[in-house]
């Protein structure tokens, strides 16, 4: 009896060491794999096949590391040893699911501030009168040419997505009441349409509410880019000549991590969102890139980067990029921002997105 305790107690040292083994000879952790992407299991599981079956090695990613016991930890425990998110993420229930992977880091991103969503309240009328705000418009001169037809969609899934800024008696501790009927992402949806017509691209600025439609069906937040695709199948189906789609939001977010000082002036950060649940959602990251350094070189520090969301644990992943490759899904500001750094960075949007258009995008459909 003695003895088999004694084998037991050896084996288990035995494997607990082989473990310790395979750990310190393959990790490399740094704060800097914060911003890195983990592999999934899936292609853990592929390169472990591949051992056998050769005509696996074409489909299995280049950035694969090919060793044996990482690959075998990853897929059994969905730890990675040079990312430290998974090791969070596997002690934290849901953390996954509202992690979105970061593709692009802008200045100052990482694990620590990434996007937010706060659902909204069922009841959008808790907060009385909205206050009166200015529109602070400044007429563009520099029209190069004009369009004939739309080239530009502007639409928002979360229409009713505001500011606390513009509302009157909000509790501002708590994110979720950051929504509004009249006072919202829209009137910004409608500025970047005006200021991108004025640089002559002629833009359709969706005025049907998501928000209340979900009401008229009885449908759930959650469902709102299922409606909202109806709206882009709608206006592409009428406008064949649109190149562009915007879904605009707003983040979560507060303040210090929504809002960057240019040249003694304070703008209302914005971010990329790419949803990894369509197969050709690098049509969609291409665009974010370059309109990411766009933002980079003529507004430094205004963009937060380029974020990924996968198709899982209730993300919907696609966000309507499947149905156009210049489909992008932009969060301008957070919660706390105020209209005048909301109207300067739209209007910085407009001004990079008209430099691509009449660049690279107008090349392109010649």
């Amino acid at each position: 009896m003695i003895k088999i305790a004694a084998r037991s107690s050896l084996l288990i040292i035995s494997i607990f060491c082989l473990v310790a083994i395979i750990a310190v000879s393959s990790v490399r952790i740094s704060f800097f794999s914060f911003l890195g992407n983990d592999i999934s299991r899936t292609d853990s599981l592929l390169y472990m096949m591949s051992m056998e079956n050769r005509s696996l090695e074409p489909i299995i990613p280049n950035k694969m590391d090919s060793s044996l016991s990482k690959n075998a930890l990853r897929l059994f425990t969905n730890i990675n040893l040079v990312d430290l998110k998974t090791y969070l993420i596997s002690e934290i229930p849901g953390l996954d699911a509202a992690t979105p992977k970061i593709l692009i880091a802008g200045e100052g991103t990482d694990f620590t501030n990434l996007p937010i969503e706060s659902p909204p309240p069922k009841d959008l009328d808790i907060w009385g009168d909205d206050i009166d705000n200015k529109d602070d418009d400044e007429k563009v001169d520099d029209k190069k040419q004009e369009t004939k037809d739309y080239k530009v969609y502007i639409y928002h899934s979360h229409d009713t997505e505001s500011y606390f800024p513009m509302l009157k008696g909000a509790d501002t501790n708590k994110p979720n009441l950051a929504y509004s009927k009249d006072k919202n992402i829209t009137q910004f949806g409608k500025r970047l349409g005006k200021k991108l017509e004025e640089r002559g691209i002629k833009t359709l600025v969706e005025t049907s509410s998501v928000q209340k439609e979900l009401v008229k069906r009885g449908m759930s937040f959650g469902q709102s880019y299922t409606v909202s695709r109806e709206m882009v199948v709608e206006a592409t189906k009428q406008n064949k000549d649109i190149d562009l789609v915007f879904d605009l939001h707003r983040d979560s977010a507060r303040k210090s991590v929504t809002t960057k000082n240019i040249k003694g002036k304070d703008y209302a950060s914005v971010l990329f969102v790419v949803g990894t649940g369509h197969a050709n959602f690098k049509e969609n990251l291409d665009l974010a890139d370059k309109l990411h350094k766009l933002l980079e070189k003529k507004y430094s520090g205004l963009s937060r980067g380029v974020f990924e969301k996968e198709r899982k644990n209730g993300n919907n992943g696609i966000y309507n990029q499947d149905l156009s490759e210049g489909s992008m899904l932009i969060e301008i500001g957070g919660i706390d921002n105020t209209q005048e750094e909301l109207n300067r960075t739209v209007d910085a949007l407009a001004d990079v997105i008209s430099e691509y258009y009449w660049g690279e995008a107008v090349e392109v459909s010649k």
